[in-house]
């Protein structure tokens, strides 16, 4: 297990590093840029694994976050795809059955019912991606949650 006095020392270390620095203009400082980068590389070798893990957890959850996104957006593009093509289907229907029926009213009892249909199909799609989008922020919170523990842990850990 990694010890806090560890990364003390090294961040003590980068601090007498740029207080002993060449001064320019009273508050810039020239450093050596490779020593710089090695007591750098030492620190960063010194953090605690849960932060290392804290840090993946965090780019994974982004990349389920946008996942989860570009799946609801295909989601609500097929919806609305497939609802046009309903729509587009139902006033098909509806002319045809004013054009070929001699009953007008009964053509557009008819072609009201397709639509009907249509808008119910539309909107058992629309409710369908909001439950999985909930469901999908539902597991994304659940892991941001995980990952809030994982770094209360780590900052628990540097505070021994």
């Amino acid at each position: 297990m990694v010890k806090i006095s560890e990364i003390y020392r090294a961040i003590t270390e980068l601090e007498e590093l740029v207080r002993n620095g060449r001064r320019i203009l009273g508050r810039w400082v020239i450093i050596d840029e490779e020593l710089f980068a090695t007591k750098l590389h030492r620190m960063r070798a010194s953090l605690p694994d849960e932060i290392r893990k804290a840090m993946e957890i965090q780019r994974e959850s982004e990349r389920y976050l946008r996942a989860a996104r570009e799946e609801a957006q295909r989601i609500v593009e097929e919806a609305k795809r497939e609802a046009e093509k309903i729509l587009e289907r139902a006033r098909q229907e509806a002319e045809r059955l004013v054009s070929e029926s001699v009953i007008v009213q009964q053509a557009e009892q008819r072609a009201s019912e397709i639509l009907n249909e249509a808008k119910q199909e539309a909107e058992t799609r629309r409710q369908e991606t909001s439950e999985y989008i909930r469901n999908a922020l539902n597991r994304l919170e659940r892991f941001a949650r995980k990952l809030l523990e994982v770094i209360e842990e780590g900052r628990q850990e540097l505070q021994k």
